[in-house]
C-alpha cells in the first residue's frame, strides 16, 4: 500500500482520486487479511471485510493475483500513501434486497446454528434469521430436543426485519 520509493508520484497521483470514486486495478498480492490492487501509480488494498457481502474463508475464494478488478475508494491517506478500497460496494447488498422483498413471505431454509435464544436459519444465500425458542415451545422446555439439527430444511415465515441492525426475525407459518 505504500511505495516509499516513488514518494513524489505516488502523492501527485493519489491526490487526484477522491474517496467514492470508482477506479480499476490488477490484483498484485493476495494476503490473509485481504488483497493488494495495483492501480499504476501506486497500490490499494482490499481489506478482507470490503471484498464480498457474503462470507468467505479466504480472500482468494473472490480474488486471484492478475485478476482486473473494478473498485470504489473509500479512503485515502495522503500522509502515508495509502488508499483502501471496495470490491463489494458496486455489488448490491443482498440484506438489502431482501429487506425490500421478503417481509411476511414463506420461506425454506436451512438451520445453519443453534442456541439457547433459538435457532438461526439461512433463508437467502447471504441471509441469515431468527427462529426465536419461543416458536419450539410453550412450556419452556429444552430448546435442543425439539429444534430441527444443522443442516436440515425448515419453511418459515419472515416476522420482522431491522434493516439498520440487520436482523431477520422468523416464525413458524
Amino acid at each position: 500500500m505504500n511505495a516509499e520509493g516513488n514518494g513524489g508520484a505516488e502523492r501527485g497521483f493519489l491526490e487526484k482520486l477522491d474517496a467514492g470514486q470508482v477506479i480499476k486495478g490488477v490484483v498484485s498480492s493476495v494476503v490473509d487479511f485481504g488483497a493488494f490492487v495495483d492501480l499504476g501509480a501506486t497500490e490499494g488494498l482490499i481489506s478482507v471485510t470490503q471484498l464480498s457481502w457474503s462470507p468467505i474463508d479466504h480472500p482468494s475464494d473472490v480474488v486471484h493475483v492478475g485478476q482486473e478488478v473494478t473498485l470504489t475508494i473509500l479512503n485515502i491517506d495522503l500522509e502515508r500513501a495509502r488508499i483502501w478500497l471496495s470490491l463489494k460496494s458496486l455489488q448490491p447488498d443482498p440484506f438489502q434486497v431482501f429487506a425490500r422483498t421478503q417481509l411476511g413471505n414463506i420461506l425454506h431454509g436451512h438451520v445453519t446454528k443453534l442456541t439457547p435464544i433459538g435457532v438461526f436459519v439461512r433463508v437467502d444465500k447471504d441471509v441469515e434469521g431468527l427462529l426465536p425458542a419461543s416458536e419450539f415451545t410453550r412450556d419452556g422446555a429444552d430448546l435442543s430436543r425439539r429444534a430441527p439439527k444443522i443442516g436440515e430444511g425448515i419453511i418459515v415465515r419472515v416476522a420482522a426485519i431491522n434493516v439498520d441492525k440487520r436482523r431477520v426475525a422468523l416464525q413458524f407459518p
